[in-house]
């Protein structure tokens, strides 16, 4: 692809060395996930036998020595309970059976591969692009209007998450794991990201890349973490809140930085 030139190169610079520092401030943001995300139902380990008074009537038995035979461990008062624990899902993944740092290494590593990915998204419409403009190279003559590119683009991401899920098929041999609920939001999701995306191929053709991808991409970081914070409750203290603003002001600022460097 062709360099695009920026008129303050140093100001440029400044604005990715502060995405690099707000990435690292993200890794103190502690969650507060609970790392049994099971039913609160406890199961007992061990139940007090407290003796019953001899049965009287016809059909009952008159013996003290079985308490739970008219008693069920289910119905004994709380304070009978000698000691209870939290039983596993019995349909945990391989990531619920982590410990707290092994999810964080795993989190951050998978959150970096996914920003390579993702920042790597436009790079075949701007190597078109570039490229059409040489007579000698197989995409000569071909649009330099990003909207143009929409329909390949999102045939290419329908048609490799056809793939990845027919692998997870195979995988799971023929038994994924799916979640009834989240399918017609799922549909619903993927309507507006195609709208969203629409507007993102206008922004980057009227502002060029370098100008609309660090401040698009500074929004939905937002939008995620006030989700997780008022609606999942997952980001909880004072010190994560400053944390946190901290860290989208940093975003902020260098993504103005990394826009201004081409004004």
């Amino acid at each position: 692809m062709d360099a695009e030139k920026v008129s303050k190169p140093l100001l440029n610079y400044f604005g990715a060395g502060l995405s690099v520092v707000s990435a690292f401030i993200f890794l103190f943001i502690r969650s507060e996930i609970p790392s049994n995300m099971c039913s609160v139902d406890t199961t007992p380990l061990m139940i007090e036998h407290v003796p019953l008074l001899p049965a009287v009537g016809p059909g009952l038995s008159s013996c003290p020595l079985n308490p739970t035979a008219h008693t069920p461990a289910e119905v004994l008062p709380p304070w009978k309970v000698v000691n209870k624990t939290q039983e596993p899902c019995p349909g945990d993944s391989w990531v619920d059976k982590l410990s707290t740092v092994q999810s964080r290494i795993v989190g951050c590593s998978l959150a970096v591969i996914s920003g390579i990915l993702y920042g790597s998204t436009f790079v075949p419409i701007i190597y078109i692009k570039d490229h059409s403009k040489r007579n000698d190279c197989i995409y000569a003559g071909a649009s330099q209007y990003d909207l143009d590119y929409v329909f390949a683009h999102s045939s290419g991401i329908f048609l490799t998450s056809t793939v990845y899920f027919l692998a997870y098929c195979i995988a799971m041999k023929n038994n994924p794991k799916l979640y009834p609920e989240a399918v017609l939001p799922g549909f619903l999701s993927g309507g507006l990201w195609a709208i969203a995306t629409c507007c993102w191929f206008i922004a980057n053709y009227t502002l060029s890349a370098v100008v609309s991808f660090p401040i698009i991409t500074s929004g939905p970081g937002f939008i995620a973490a006030m989700w997780g914070i008022f609606m999942f409750k997952e980001i909880q203290g004072l010190r994560n809140y400053l944390l946190m603003t901290l860290a989208f002001c940093i975003i902020v600022t260098g993504a103005l930085c990394t826009a201004f460097s081409k004004i």
